[in-house]
């Protein structure tokens, strides 16, 4: 009665694991359509990889980050910053060249502090205009930039593998619970039905 017991009990554990196992597995696979005789079969994921990734991109775009998010985060004071250092960069290493090259007659008369007042009357008209600049840029980024085309396209991108790798990596722990689960309601049920049959 005991060894009867423990096979049941054993051999249920070993369904439910077993059926659990295949269903993650055919979460993946098989990843190209395979046809039986009344019936077609084919992994989850990709069978509905364009789905998925539309899914992916909407949660994104819409709950997690949109274009005016990455906007918000952008600093007035750190676009001064950059702007001055490659406006300094541009007008140090093509000022002079530039103004004598379309003045010729300029190079008798420019001074070192009479190039330097030239440089910082550019650069101030420039950064005099960075909100306009920065509002111009943002509101590309709105019109141009689709995060969610992005994201749709990088997915679509993936191989079948990568993406199996990725989620298989993210989720290995869950997946492996979900085995094991499997395992422990079938040695229930085996013994459940060891107790219906024996004392019924």
């Amino acid at each position: 009665m005991i060894l009867k017991c423990f096979l049941l009990v054993f051999i249920g554990a070993m369904i439910g694991w077993i059926t659990n196992f295949i269903a993650i597995k055919m979460l993946f696979r098989p990843y190209k359509e395979v046809n039986f005789i009344f019936f077609k079969i084919q992994g989850l994921l990709p069978k509905r990889r364009n789905e998925i990734g539309n899914s992916i991109a909407e949660v994104v775009n819409n709950e997690l980050v949109s274009v005016k998010d990455i906007i918000s985060k952008i600093s007035p004071e750190d676009i001064e910053e950059n702007i001055g250092l490659i406006v300094d960069r541009i007008l140090e290493s093509r000022l002079k060249e530039e103004i004598v090259k379309n003045f010729p007659m300029a190079a008798f008369f420019l001074s070192d502090s009479m190039l330097e007042k030239i440089k910082h009357i550019i650069k101030q008209s420039i950064l005099d205009h960075k909100e306009e600049m920065i509002n111009v840029f943002a509101e590309y980024l709105e019109n141009k930039v689709d995060i969610k085309s992005i994201i749709v396209e990088k997915v679509n991108g993936f191989s079948l593998e990568k993406i199996e790798e990725i989620i298989i990596t993210l989720a290995k722990k869950e997946l492996k619970h979900i085995e094991y689960k499997g395992a422990v309601l079938g040695g229930i049920i085996g013994l459940v039905q060891f107790a219906v049959v024996t004392f019924i």
